[in-house]
């Protein structure tokens, strides 16, 4: 059973003589719209961060763009590591299968990028079989 996501945009207050934005915020466990007014040009009431500037210190500016958090505790850092890794892994599939040492289904979904990049001469080889294995038109 879903339910409908709409968000009230103006809220009533003072009786009803007062109409303004309604914060956009939504509880993760009920999904109910936040009940507060929502803070003056802002979308999310004060509980909300409505009130947040942001860094507002030339220290505070340089370390959250150094830090680079991308959801949770996952960095850039560790995403192009997780990126390498499954490049690699992808790579020797496909080594694998083109010598015949793996048979049956191959990963699905579209191969990584970074495949070139990772072991650029067994990359190379890979592409060289691919081109002695295709029949001449």
């Amino acid at each position: 059973m879903s339910k409908t996501l709409h968000l009230e945009q103006y809220l009533q207050t003072l009786g009803g003589r007062v109409t303004c934005k309604r914060c956009q915020a939504r509880s993760k466990r009920t999904l109910d719209q936040c009940g507060a007014p929502a803070m003056v040009s802002k979308n999310v009431c004060r509980f909300h961060g409505g009130k947040s500037t942001g860094p507002t210190s030339e220290g505070g500016r340089q370390r959250c763009a150094q830090s680079r958090w991308l959801h949770g505790n996952e960095t850039a850092s560790m995403r192009m590591e997780r990126s390498i890794a499954s490049a690699k892994l992808a790579l020797l599939e496909s080594v694998g299968f083109e010598f015949g040492i793996m048979s049956g289904l191959k990963s699905r979904g579209p191969k990584p990028r970074r495949m070139a990049q990772v072991l650029p001469e067994l990359h190379d080889l890979v592409q060289r079989l691919r081109s002695q294995k295709m029949p001449s038109a």
